[in-house]
């Protein structure tokens, strides 16, 4: 009994270990619907084949760049006024549409983003807040995502 529990220690260790260093296939790659209102689905896929390191770098900036919160966290936050002061010329929006995706494309919106602190952007619902990342901490979690794939930049 000791020999078969053993066994499958080994196994289930051996099948954990293996699943962790799986490096990730590009064709597999789920594009998020906001890089889809960016880039058209034939330019995503010829970047599948041709430039996977660029598909893969805008889809994980748009991921981590911003979140919308509700309650700020113990940080010395960057106070950048209010989002709608940053709204690119002739573009509209909706706070509720914000706060229902929960975060900014950086490809529509121009936010300043701090090298090292994080960015925070009043919204007028009372209590809501987007904040913008680091430069250091998106290139570090950009790399990081591009590693996975076996690529890097």
């Amino acid at each position: 009994m000791k020999r078969v529990i053993m066994i499958l220690a080994v196994l289930l260790t051996t099948l954990t270990v293996f699943s962790q260093n799986r490096i990730l296939s590009v064709n597999d790659y789920v594009v998020s619907e906001a890089l889809k209102e960016v880039l058209s689905q034939s330019q995503i896929e010829k970047m599948r084949t041709e430039d996977p390191v660029t598909l893969l770098t805008m889809n994980r900036t748009i991921e981590a760049y911003s979140l919308v919160i509700y309650k700020l966290w113990d940080e010395d936050f960057v106070q950048m006024g209010y989002l709608e002061d940053y709204l690119p010329a002739g573009m509209k929006y909706s706070e509720d549409q914000i706060i229902e995706a929960s975060f900014i494309n950086p490809y529509k919106w121009k936010l300043p983003q701090n090298d090292t602190k994080y960015n925070l952007f009043k919204l007028r619902k009372s209590g809501v807040y987007v904040v913008v990342m680091p430069k250091d901490e998106l290139e570090e979690r950009v790399n990081a995502h591009l590693r996975q794939y076996g690529l890097t930049k």
